[in-house]
């Protein structure tokens, strides 16, 4: 490994492997959208309660399930130890699809800021090396 790095270093190719600063700012806000994303748990938790009348001999059963979030220890605490008359289930579509979306938009961000933008300010340092920058 040490020696790709002193071939990198000798050859002037070392800068197109490290990433940027436009590169690491991307990630950095992205990685986090995604650390949000995956610790942000949509459950749909079912409470249920039992009554029954006076004088009768029916016992009714009434359930209330509610959708929401959930911090993952916090769902992986429930799931392994559920409180009397609740129940806890994870849905798995809308949370992949947060991280997904997060993936997706930080990959066009990278390519749009980083790539595009980077890339045509070095072309038109490329074609003008003697031209004063603009409001200078």
């Amino acid at each position: 490994m040490d020696g790709l790095v002193e071939e990198h270093v000798r050859t002037g190719n070392l800068s197109r492997h490290l990433p940027g600063p436009c590169a690491k700012a991307v990630l950095a806000v992205f990685g986090s959208f995604f650390l949000i994303a995956l610790l942000s748990v949509p459950v749909t938790t079912t409470t249920s309660r039992t009554r029954q009348d006076e004088g009768s001999n029916l016992v009714v059963r009434t359930t209330y399930p509610r959708e929401t979030s959930m911090f993952l220890p916090q769902y992986l605490s429930m799931r392994a130890h559920p409180p009397a008359g609740t129940t806890v289930r994870l849905r798995p579509t809308p949370w992949v699809a947060m991280m997904v979306i997060v993936v997706v938009l930080g990959l066009v961000d990278y390519v749009f800021f980083c790539r595009l933008l980077c890339w045509g300010r070095r072309r038109a340092q490329d074609s003008e090396p003697d031209a004063e920058p603009p409001f200078a």
